[in-house]
């Protein structure tokens, strides 16, 4: 095996005449990592690989070594570095720089847990060692704050150190790297003896420090840093809206830097502890059409950079953010804090919203919650749980259409220009589907999806009973309500006696041909006929589901008429 990478240093790189301050040198990355001491900025994104990237990366390099490979190339890492820092900045190559420090740290354990001195050397190495000042342990590599505490623990622990409890998404994907590869270096040793299971070790950490190669890139001016971070996007690193928000808000608070990072962290905490995290660029989507209309998440960052041009209106961004992350992760969560106070109704209307998986409304239900009091947030949850219904059975046009009336609503609410429901209300009227459009689209529709066909039935069985607010107390229980289909999905030849091939496959996701029965009455009826059913569906408390036990047959007749019947009713529940 050759002894390093192929050291090729470029010196400053010129560009049409001039110099640039860009410097380029090809080494391993196990030497980048033991020769500097480095940082991952605030503003880049907490550890993101899966154990997809991981095991990818673990397979081609075990390749590589086996085959004796001169090289591995890993792509490259731009560093930049300012005056009076003791860590040079990585701006590209965090997630690869972790993954290998993680991986170099399960071949120091494997040795310390076998009682070979040498795994201090590795450690001192390429992980970190003591200050020869303070005697604490410096690690070579740290992550971002969200990440580093837990990094540091798996890497360069303190003697006593308990590893913290993982708490985002970020932390449950460092720990699975580090088991994935700790176990893969396992299996490489468990079947040697004594003298023989350090040299695959020793394999991989000579491999890592000298022939897994990396095109270094080093960025002399500090402020060169977000530029550089920005056109790496650009160049193809596929950076998310939120990580090139947070580098911009942070790079135009100027020295108020740790303000805007301080509201930042804020908001993405909340998403983080409501296990949202993941979800960042659409929450921005959300709180920027709340405030400036329809926006595609594509577009989202160039329309963000156009408005927000000073430090002022970049710190004023980040604190918006921190103000509506609560509201916007309480839009998915019954039991948040901002509910507090609501009716049992208007919880199950959140459910609702999110079981029915419609996110036009978002930025006018984040509006709302910012800008109404409870009884007004009350009231337009139930007519955002009717106007969604409404189109998500009529169709009402394209999701654009429906989605800018959300927004420019949202954007008037925000503004102060419409201060109560009723005046949201106008801006939806002629819009939402009436009900001549409703009736018929219900009358005929066909749900595929069990809890869709649940929620429509258990909100017009509560109207049947006189419920004064049917549609915002769907039944959840699937252990006391189950779905039944009359005619079954695989009938029988007896039920085809009523019923054509044709109609039989038409009409079984006919909600009229659809009822809520008690789960072990549902169970125990299965394809059985209609004659052999009408009893269970006769002695049900369920007033709709009674109703069909007491026809006498079961055809494609009484599939419609019972449709056009809850097509009927339905036109009351959901209003316009």
């Amino acid at each position: 095996m050759p002894d390093r990478c192929p050291r090729l240093d470029y010196g400053r790189v010129s560009k049409g005449g001039a110099v640039s301050d860009l410097e380029t040198d090809v080494e391993g990355i196990g030497h980048l990592l033991s020769d500097r001491m480095l940082a991952i900025p605030d503003f880049q994104r907490s550890y993101s690989w899966t154990l997809d990237e991981v095991g990818e990366l673990w397979e081609d390099l075990k390749q590589a070594i086996d085959e004796s490979s001169p090289e591995y190339f890993l792509g490259s890492v731009v560093t930049t570095s300012a005056p009076g820092e003791s860590r040079d900045q990585v701006i590209d190559g965090q997630q690869r720089l972790a993954t290998i420090s993680l991986l170099l740290a399960a071949v120091r354990d494997l040795l310390k847990a076998r009682s070979d001195a040498r795994e201090q050397a590795i450690e001192s190495k390429v992980l970190g060692d003591r200050n020869l000042r303070t005697k604490t342990p410096e690690p070579r590599l740290t992550l971002n704050a969200d990440d580093n505490e837990l990094f540091r623990a798996m890497t360069l622990p303190l003697e006593g150190q308990d590893r913290p409890k993982p708490l985002t998404s970020s932390h449950k994907r460092l720990l699975a790297t580090y088991d994935y590869l700790h176990s893969k270096l396992e299996e490489l040793i468990a079947d040697l003896g004594p003298g023989e299971w350090q040299e695959p070790l020793f394999d991989w950490y000579e491999y890592l420090l000298k022939n897994a190669c990396v095109i270094h890139v080093t960025v002399s001016e500090e402020e060169r840093a977000f530029e550089v971070f920005e056109t790496l996007n650009d160049r193809g690193l596929n950076l998310s809206t939120s990580d090139l928000l947070k580098n911009y808000l942070f790079r135009k608070a100027g020295e108020r830097m740790e303000e805007a990072k301080s509201k930042w962290t804020r908001a993405m905490a909340t998403l983080a502890a409501a296990g949202m995290d993941g979800d960042e660029d659409t929450f921005l989507k959300h709180v920027w059409a709340s405030k400036k209309g329809v926006v595609r998440v594509k577009a989202l960052y160039s329309l963000i950079k156009k408005d927000i041009t000073t430090q002022d209106s970049a710190i004023r961004f980040a604190a918006e953010l921190a103000e509506c992350a609560p509201f916007w992760t309480a839009m998915y969560d019954r039991d948040a804090d901002s509910w507090k106070g609501m009716s049992d109704g208007t919880r199950a209307a959140v459910d609702t919203l999110k079981n029915l998986a419609v996110e036009q409304c978002r930025p006018l239900l984040l509006a709302a919650l910012r800008r109404f009091d409870g009884p007004g947030v009350e009231s337009l949850v139930r007519h955002l749980v009717d106007w969604s219904v409404r189109w998500l059975v009529v169709g009402g046009g394209s999701a654009g259409t429906v989605e800018r009336l959300y927004a420019t609503a949202a954007q008037k609410v925000t503004d102060g220009g419409v201060t109560s429901v009723s005046g949201v209300r106008e801006l939806f009227l002629g819009k939402v589907p009436g009900d001549a459009a409703f009736k018929d689209s219900f009358g005929i529709m066909a749900v595929k999806k069990a809890w869709q066909a649940r929620y429509y039935l258990a909100v017009l069985e509560n109207a049947s009973k006189g419920d004064d607010q049917p549609e915002l107390v769907p039944n959840e229980d699937v252990e006391k309500v189950n779905l039944e289909h009359v005619l079954p999905k695989n009938p029988s030849p007896e039920w085809l006696v009523s019923f054509t091939p044709d109609e039989a496959q038409a009409m079984t996701l006919m909600l009229g041909n659809q009822v809520l029965l008690q789960e072990r009455s549902n169970r125990a009826l299965g394809n059985a006929p209609f004659a052999t059913k009408m009893a269970a569906l006769a002695a049900s408390e369920l007033t709709l589901t009674r109703e069909v036990g007491r026809c006498d047959q079961w055809t494609p007749d009484e599939i419609r008429q019972r449709q056009s019947r809850l097509a009927e009713l339905a036109v009351t529940v959901w209003e316009r």
